[in-house]
C-alpha cells in the first residue's frame, strides 16, 4: 500500500516473472500527445482571462500580462479566442503567433516610398 503513495515502481507478476500484469505498455511518445485543441480550449474557458491558452500555444511574454492587466479584454477576447480555436481547421496560425488578436491577420511592413 505504501508504494501506491511513493509511486515506486513495484512490479506485480500473475503467472510468472516474464508475464507482463497489464500487458504490453504503449511507446511514450503517444502517452505524452494530448489533443491541442481539447487543452487550449479547456484553458481559454478556464483561464482565459489571464491569457493560458495563449501561453499554452506559445507567444511572446507582452500578450499574457496584456490579457491580466484587462482581464482579457473585459472577457471578451477569450471568447473569441475560443471560437476560433474549436472552429477553425488548423491551428497552425495560432501556435508561436505575437499578436494580441491571434486571428487577426499579420501587417505587412510597410515600405518607404
Amino acid at each position: 500500500m505504501l508504494w501506491l503513495l511513493l509511486g515506486t515502481t513495484a512490479s506485480a507478476t500473475a503467472a510468472g516473472p516474464w508475464m507482463p500484469v497489464h500487458g504490453p505498455r504503449p511507446p511514450a511518445d503517444s502517452l505524452r500527445r494530448e489533443p491541442e485543441r481539447l487543452v487550449a480550449s479547456v484553458l481559454a474557458v478556464g483561464l482565459g482571462t489571464f491569457g493560458a491558452h495563449r501561453i499554452y500555444l506559445g507567444t511572446r511574454p507582452g500578450v499574457p500580462i496584456l490579457y491580466g492587466i484587462t482581464f482579457g479584454g473585459f472577457g471578451i477576447l477569450p471568447l473569441l479566442d475560443l471560437g476560433h480555436l474549436l472552429f477553425t481547421k488548423d491551428l497552425e496560425p495560432y501556435r508561436d503567433n505575437r499578436q494580441v488578436f491571434m486571428w487577426a491577420k499579420p501587417r505587412k511592413p510597410t515600405t518607404a516610398p
